[in-house]
């Protein structure tokens, strides 16, 4: 009887002392929210002509919703580009994403769909005008660096501007995150 008393408390020790481990460790780990900063460029396209390749960057903060698979996303992404003159136009566009990513050890894959609006001059001659609505998709890798919490962001975002204009960009970024 002793002998199996004896087994018994020091199982609940070791459990004790596994989960207390356990818990401090999860608490020492960054959570999957995350602040980043991307650069890159974008194609802007009517259809009709395609714009040179304008400057794109963009802030973007992502959090879980549901678990590490669904994140929301919202940014505050700039483009800039030329005008039929030369003169560099530019344009802000805040938009909010719901992301599915699939956690595969450091690596983050994810698929994104979201919708904002364009803020800048109208009537500029460049392909793309501010007051417009924008629905976007996104394909990116989120992979972890440097302890878990430095983060290298590359994403292609397609922007589908206005409601029947047919004005459509693709942006190319590359960037630094910090998850906290």
């Amino acid at each position: 009887m002793t002998r199996r008393v004896v087994v018994l408390a020091l199982a609940i020790v070791s459990l004790t002392a596994t989960t207390a481990s356990a818990q401090s460790w999860n608490r020492s780990r960054p959570t999957e929210q995350s602040l980043s900063y991307v650069l890159g460029f974008a194609s802007l396209d009517d259809g009709y002509a395609t714009d040179s390749l304008g400057r794109a960057w963009s802030v973007r903060m992502d959090s879980p919703i549901i678990g590490r698979f669904v994140l929301g996303e919202i940014a505050l992404s700039g483009v800039s580009t030329k005008d039929l003159m030369g003169t560099r136009q530019r344009f802000l566009i805040p938009e909010a994403q719901v992301q599915l990513q699939l956690p595969i050890g450091p690596f983050r894959p994810y698929v994104g769909f979201g919708a904002g609006g364009v803020m800048g001059p109208e009537g500029t001659g460049t392909i793309l005008n501010g007051g417009k609505r924008v629905i976007s998709s996104a394909l990116g890798l989120r992979t972890f660096l440097a302890g878990d919490r430095l983060t290298l962001n590359i994403e292609s975002r397609v922007r589908e501007y206005g409601r029947d204009e047919g004005v459509s960009s693709v942006d190319v970024t590359a960037g630094f995150g910090l998850r906290f």
